[in-house]
C-alpha cells in the first residue's frame, strides 16, 4: 500500500500525462512539400508532436530561426530520412516530446524541400520571430547553407525530447486517448497517457523526389 506522499505524487504524475495532447502532423503526402499543419501553437510541457511521414522521402529536422534550412550542429533532433512508397498505408512516425513553451523550428532536409517552404514550427511567436518570417527565411536560403549532418541522437535542445518510431501507432500515447475538440493549438489533439518513449533517430539515404 502506498504511503500518503507517494500516493499524492503518483496521482499528480498520472494527472499530468492524462492531460497531455498529441498533435498529429503529416509530412509530405498528397499535400506536397509541406507539413500539415505547418505549425502548432499553445503546446505545453508533456505534449507530443506526432509526425506521420507520407510519400515520398522526408525528414523532420530541428533548425533555428536564423538558419531555417540548416540542422542545429549540436543537440538538435533529427528523424532521419523516412522513405515511403506511393500507395503505402503503413506510414513511419516520429514523436517529439515537448518539455517547455519555447519555439521549436523544424524543416525537411531532403534536397531543396526547405527552400520550397517545407518548414514547421511549435509555439512560434506572433510578432518578431514569427512563423511567416521563418518560412520567408527558408525560401530565401542558399543551397550551400543546407546541411543534413546527423547529431548525437541522445541529445536534445531545451524544450524538446526526441522519440523515434517506425510504426503507425504512437507508443507515447495510451490507446484510450480521446479527441478534445476545444484543444490547444493547430492539428489533431488526442488526450492520453504517455508511456514507453524510446530514444533514437533514424537515418537513411536520400531519394530524389
Amino acid at each position: 500500500m502506498l504511503t500518503k506522499p507517494l500516493a499524492v505524487l503518483s496521482a499528480l504524475v498520472v494527472a499530468q500525462f492524462a492531460s497531455a495532447a498529441l498533435h498529429e502532423v503529416t509530412v509530405g503526402g498528397s499535400a506536397g512539400l509541406v507539413f500539415t499543419p505547418n505549425q502548432v501553437t499553445g503546446a505545453v510541457e508533456g505534449d507530443v508532436i506526432h509526425f506521420i511521414f507520407q510519400a515520398k522521402n522526408h525528414t523532420a529536422t530541428q533548425s533555428s530561426f536564423d538558419k531555417p534550412c540548416q540542422q542545429i550542429s549540436k543537440g538538435g533532433f533529427d528523424s532521419g530520412f523516412q522513405p515511403v512508397d506511393d500507395g503505402t498505408t503503413n506510414f513511419p512516425t516520429y514523436d517529439l516530446a515537448i518539455n517547455g513553451t519555447d519555439p521549436v523550428w523544424v524543416y525537411c532536409a531532403q534536397a531543396t524541400h526547405c527552400q520550397s517552404g517545407m518548414v514547421f514550427a511549435v509555439n512560434a511567436p506572433t510578432d518578431g520571430k514569427t512563423f511567416d518570417r521563418f518560412m520567408a527565411n527558408a525560401m530565401g536560403a542558399s543551397p550551400m547553407s543546407m546541411s543534413t549532418a546527423m547529431t548525437d541522437s541522445g541529445m536534445s535542445m531545451p524544450g524538446t525530447s526526441a522519440v523515434s518510431s517506425a510504426t503507425t501507432s504512437a507508443a507515447a500515447v495510451a490507446s484510450t486517448a480521446t479527441k478534445n475538440a476545444a484543444g490547444r493549438g493547430s492539428g489533431s489533439l488526442i488526450w492520453g497517457t504517455l508511456s514507453g518513449l524510446v530514444l533514437g533517430g533514424m537515418a537513411g539515404a536520400a531519394i530524389a523526389v
